[in-house]
């Protein structure tokens, strides 16, 4: 069987190869012709269809040890899937070899200490369930399908990142098998340059088999602010969401949404096909507390209908689930992180957003307020270098015809470089919100921005021969 190389080249492999690392494992070692291929290399963006030659289905730790020994001998073109989210695609190769982990979810929380061990396969849903069993949370993102694994590796935006941080910010430790076969553990302590480099600096420097996390107490409910209100009054609600979160407490975290209502029991048959602003928000304490704090951006205008309420912080979690169905929809996203928000800048995003396809207009853009504990972090604290902007812009369009693929890739490229070179915005891109890596070095180079040259270092002492390159790349030195 041929095999694509780390350095672009083929080489071939026999089934005697396979049968020696089939004994060096517990798991499945899955090539093309197996029943359970097509459904193992399956991933949360319908539009990738990579085609491993060979993957290697993970239950621990001495797996992962044993396929990336078996990858690195044969310097094989090596993927790794945690969750399987990331839109980029980059979790499953072409022709290489795919280590898998999602048969390795397992949670396990120490309610004493408030600690919570996260498996490399886990989900947010499995995380979130068990955490809440306790009254205990820990910040992570938006979709309970989202991957514990690549969320945290690069940064975790969530709905409590306002009062607890970002999930690197709460990373207390990881297990994580490096490029040379060796299990190591890396925190403050213990190789700490690994520690700090992997924080924000995605899965260039090994698999992570293990996730150790802080995590904090959480009232049975929090306060969601969910009011919808037509596109035509976006300007007064954008502009009225903006002046609000400048004073907003830390314990208030916010998403503005530009979103058409779906076509589903949720919503009144009236509302279906609408477009519509969302300051949506949640609060991190007392919900009759939140009610209060929240109120203002229940009054922007005349909603055409508000969800607001108390709700448990799984269910806030699994909000988007039913829209966007793991591996059953298509997309493509892009972010920015910007210094300001002025008035043209707004009417261009309504622009922007009532231009896109209509039939990737679920939800198209999503603007994040920055404000609180995660902003204040220093920039040279993680290898994220972007923890003092003021927002986060995310252009995401989805949807389900493959024949709509190149349409609405073009609106979402052509969306976000209209917007950055018009008003000069481009601070770094979020690498859990982008879809491709085409623009090759000089983007990956511009998003660390002076984070680069610690990263490179670190990159070149763990992985020198660069086996975890599909990635947004960090090249050795």
């Amino acid at each position: 069987m041929q095999f694509k190389t780390i350095d672009g080249s083929r080489i071939e492999l026999n089934h005697d190869d396979f049968d020696v690392l089939r004994h060096n494992i517990h798991g499945e070692v899955i090539e093309p012709k197996d029943e359970s291929y097509d459904a193992v290399r399956g991933i949360f963006n319908g539009m990738i269809d990579h085609r491993p030659s060979l993957i290697v289905q993970c239950t621990g730790a001495a797996d992962v040890m044993a396929a990336v020994n078996f990858a690195r001998a044969n310097r094989l073109l090596t993927s790794v899937r945690g969750g399987g989210h990331a839109m980029s695609g980059t979790s499953v190769c072409d022709g290489g070899l795919m280590i898998s982990m999602d048969k390795m979810k397992s949670v396990h929380v120490d309610p004493e200490q408030r600690i919570g061990w996260v498996d490399g396969g886990a989900r947010l849903r499995d995380f979130d369930h068990e955490t809440a069993a306790h009254g205990l949370v820990c910040p992570a993102g938006v979709v309970s399908t989202t991957g514990v694994a690549g969320l945290t590796t690069g940064g975790g935006n969530g709905w409590l990142r306002a009062k607890l941080g970002m999930s690197i910010d709460n990373l207390r430790a990881v297990q994580i098998v490096t490029a040379d076969g060796k299990l190591l553990r890396a925190s403050e302590t213990d190789n700490p340059d690994l520690f700090s480099g992997i924080r924000g600096g995605g899965g260039n420097f090994g698999v992570i088999t293990t996730f150790e996390f802080q995590l904090h107490p959480i009232e049975p409910q929090v306060m969601l602010c969910n009011p919808l209100y037509s596109v035509d009054d976006a300007s007064a609600v954008l502009q009225g969401w903006q002046e609000f979160m400048r004073t907003a407490p830390d314990e208030l975290t916010t998403e503005f949404f530009f979103w058409t209502v779906p076509e589903t029991d949720s919503f009144p048959e009236e509302l279906h096909g609408r477009d519509v602003v969302i300051p949506c928000a949640v609060y991190y304490g007392d919900p009759n507390d939140g009610e209060k704090v929240v109120q203002p951006l229940r009054e922007l205008a005349q909603p055409l209908i508000d969800l607001s309420g108390p709700m448990r912080f799984v269910d806030v979690q699994q909000m988007f689930d039913e829209y966007l169905p793991y591996g059953k929809v298509n997309g493509y996203w892009k972010a920015l992180y910007m210094d300001q928000l002025t008035g043209d800048m707004r009417e261009h995003l309504i622009e922007l957003a009532k231009r896109m396809p209509r039939q990737a207009r679920l939800c198209p853009l999503v603007l994040h307020y920055l404000n609180g504990y995660s902003q204040r972090i220093d920039n040279s604290a993680t290898a994220i270098p972007s923890r003092n902007w003021s927002y986060l812009m995310e252009f995401n369009v989805t949807w389900s015809d493959s024949s709509d693929d190149e349409e609405c890739t073009a609106a979402v490229r052509n969306a976000w470089s209209e917007f950055r070179e018009r008003h000069d915005q481009f601070l770094g891109a979020y690498l859990n919100i982008d879809s491709h890596t085409d623009d090759g070095l000089p983007w990956v180079e511009e998003t660390f921005r002076e984070n680069f040259p610690r990263l490179r270092e670190v990159k070149q002492h763990y992985d020198p021969m660069n086996l975890f390159q599909l990635n947004y790349n960090i090249p050795p030195n």
